[in-house]
């Protein structure tokens, strides 16, 4: 064989083998950059609530659901929002949570159970978590095909605080980091310390979610006290012992009586689509709180 024949096959080879690399890199950055482009982890309020395949529930559906950038939240009250991780199967996962400056806020973790509430599944009994949180997609072999999990972080700000901005993160690791941001703006308003009337008010799982807060919306415009859950076990105890402390704190101001309600009518969601109708009461009652 000629040295040119030689060569020119020898380089052939090594040309050969180079694009193999290449294709197996390739292939590599391929299936990396599917399973990254596949989850995504976002904040929504306590009033919607997720299915395992992504999907608000049909009962707390908002034609534009509210965006939790900078939420208003009072010392001595709680702030409550869905953490929501969507992944494909296969999936494994941490999540972390972290507040800038650290210790100013209180933060707890609860994972939420899935539970079937008429033709879908509601999110709604929680476990306590410890950050960080290892998840799995699917979460069981119950639910084929799910591609959805969802956490409550339950913030409290001690009576203490003075106003001001904690930068608070959920934060999902995988192959690569994923960050979902949020400002809370602690205001000068102090919810009062809780009442003495403790009793489980809340509404059916398959209602829509703001039902439960509606209950106590209603006993405050009645000149009824406030009602707090006997503990966090539930999405929905979260929202009844937030709505209690929407009156409590409106009552301390002054904001007591059918009349000092009126202009709040038009927010109560009896003509309002969607369940965060009753975060337009909230922001009524923490801006007059305010003046």
């Amino acid at each position: 064989m000629r040295p040119e024949t030689m060569r020119s096959e020898a380089a052939v080879s090594c040309s050969m083998k180079a694009m193999s690399r290449l294709c197996q890199c390739l292939r590599l950055l391929f299936v990396f950059s599917s399973a990254v482009w596949g989850q995504n982890i976002a904040i929504y309020s306590e009033f919607e609530r997720f299915d395992p395949w992504g999907q608000i529930v049909i009962q707390d559906r908002e034609p534009a659901p509210r965006e939790i950038l900078s939420p208003a939240v009072p010392r001595n009250g709680h702030l409550s929002v869905h953490v929501v991780v969507t992944a494909p199967g296969g999936t494994n996962y941490f999540l972390y949570t972290a507040s800038s400056p650290q210790d100013v806020v209180q933060v707890r973790l609860y994972r939420e159970h899935f539970m079937p509430c008429g033709n879908d599944y509601c999110s709604d009994w929680l476990t306590e978590l410890r950050s960080p949180a290892f998840g799995v997609m699917p979460e069981s072999q119950a639910m084929p095909g799910q591609t959805t999990r969802s956490y409550l972080l339950d913030v409290w700000v001690p009576p203490g605080v003075p106003p001001r901005r904690v930068r608070l993160e959920a934060l999902l690791k995988t192959a690569s980091w994923l960050v979902a941001p949020m400002e809370i703006r602690v205001i000068d308003a102090l919810v009062p310390g809780t009442p003495g009337l403790t009793r489980e008010n809340i509404a059916p799982v398959g209602s829509q979610s703001s039902e439960t807060a509606r209950t106590q919306l209603l006993r405050y415009v009645n000149g009824l006290p406030p009602e707090m859950p006997l503990g966090i076990l539930r999405v929905r105890d979260a929202i009844q012992r937030n709505a209690a402390e929407d009156a409590l704190l409106a009552l301390s101001y002054g904001l007591n009586g059918p009349a000092m309600m009126l202009p709040l009518w038009p927010s109560f969601g009896y003509l309002q689509p969607g369940a965060e109708w009753y975060l337009r009461v909230r922001d009524q009652i923490r801006t007059r709180a305010r003046r």
